[in-house]
């Protein structure tokens, strides 16, 4: 991974976002508090970027998405091909990659910009895993090897996408359990490559009991799979308020990397898959 001064995210997991295109829509509870409905709509209010326009509106005083989604610019389409050296590249940080009303010419695009840039990885996260064999059907696509595809699982109404994701043909398979808002249950992590954890974070941020990360840590101990602790969200969250009565400061000071502290049971826990282990040390924003 590249040092901090040549990434342009503080997404801990990756090093740059890539968004073909823009726009998405509310599809589960995971959905509520996106930071890009809310990112979005302060770009669209701005008027400098064009694919943005109609992508959000307001109700109740809060952005929300409205579902129309835009192709973004061909400058914003080709960046992939701009960035140097090798990299983490996260796809769709502002859509969802198998959006419904994602054109497959915009996805087939994407795919061969991917396939132009085998030094790059690109991480492909959705919301909408059942979209996936459709389009590769339809089109007669595969994924390229540099390419990973996750799932977002919030809590166990959600955690089908895993079983979803296991027929799907991908260099590693991953789960995001973020923004965790709820147990996942009893989970089957058998071809899975990758897992992320994290609270939800920001002024309405729903709680993250501890106890949910550590089953899932048990899980993927179970199972072989490589976990990533990103963040509580909240020191709401942070198990040394939670259970240890510490205040907020205390707790900052204690565990002051991501947000609202990331240790778990005193330790920092950033695995990586295993086709990343040969790639030079990570350091996370904020050490």
């Amino acid at each position: 991974m590249q040092d901090n001064k040549r990434r342009s995210t503080n997404i801990e997991w990756t090093e740059h976002t890539w968004n073909p295109f823009v726009g998405c829509s509310i599809h589960t509870a995971g959905c509520t508090n996106c930071y890009a409905m809310k990112q979005a709509n302060r770009i669209q209010a701005f008027g400098t970027i064009p694919h943005y326009q109609g992508v959000t509106r307001h109700v109740n005083g809060h952005a929300v998405w409205t579902g129309k989604l835009n192709r973004s610019s061909d400058r914003a389409m080709n960046k992939p091909l701009t960035i140097h050296g090798s990299s983490m590249i996260f796809v769709n940080s502002m859509s969802d990659f198998f959006h419904e009303n994602a054109d497959d010419s915009w996805r087939l695009e994407a795919l061969a910009i991917m396939r132009r840039c085998p030094q790059h990885t690109f991480q492909i996260l959705t919301k909408r895993p059942e979209n996936i064999g459709p389009f590769l059907l339809r089109t007669g696509e595969s994924f390229p090897n540099n390419a990973w595809v996750g799932v977002t699982v919030e809590h166990d109404k959600t955690a089908h996408r895993i079983d979803t994701l296991r027929n799907v043909s991908a260099a590693v398979r991953f789960i995001s359990f973020e923004p965790l808002i709820g147990s996942v249950g009893d989970i089957d992590l058998t071809g899975m490559h990758w897992a992320i954890t994290g609270g939800e974070s920001g002024p309405r941020c729903r709680p993250c009991n501890p106890q949910w990360v550590r089953d899932i840590a048990d899980w993927c101990e179970l199972y072989d799979v490589p976990l990533f602790h990103k963040q509580w969200g909240h020191y709401q969250n942070n198990p040394l308020v939670v259970e240890r009565g510490k205040s907020h400061a205390e707790a900052k000071v204690a565990d002051p990397i991501g947000k609202g502290g990331s240790l778990v049971d005193g330790a920092h826990i950033k695995q990586w898959p295993i086709a990343q282990r040969d790639l030079l040390q990570r350091t996370p924003i904020g050490q």
